[in-house]
């Protein structure tokens, strides 16, 4: 079965404050890796990479969005390849 058919992309964007979320990956469903820490790390100007329990990243929150088209960008290239993989 392909589970990339199966990934559905969550995009947000919130206008009244130019904000868009795009996650790049479902929040994993393992709960020992949950207990780690998670956060975010400023990864550019207005980018903020949010990570899992796991370590790996989930949710790219791009502050000022219509500013920058390059994070969006980059974000959506992140997704793409990550659903090329599952799709393998």
């Amino acid at each position: 079965m392909n589970r990339a058919m199966n990934l559905k992309p969550n995009i947000s964007y919130t206008p009244e404050t130019d904000t868009m979320a795009i996650e790049v990956r479902p929040w994993p469903k393992d709960t020992a890796a949950g207990e780690r820490a998670v956060g975010g790390e400023d990864a550019g100007e207005d980018l903020v990479i949010h990570y899992a329990g796991d370590g790996e990243p989930w949710l790219w929150e791009i502050e000022h969005a219509s500013r920058h088209p390059e994070h969006i960008a980059a974000a959506l290239a992140e997704l793409r390849r990550r659903l090329a993989i599952a799709a393998e």
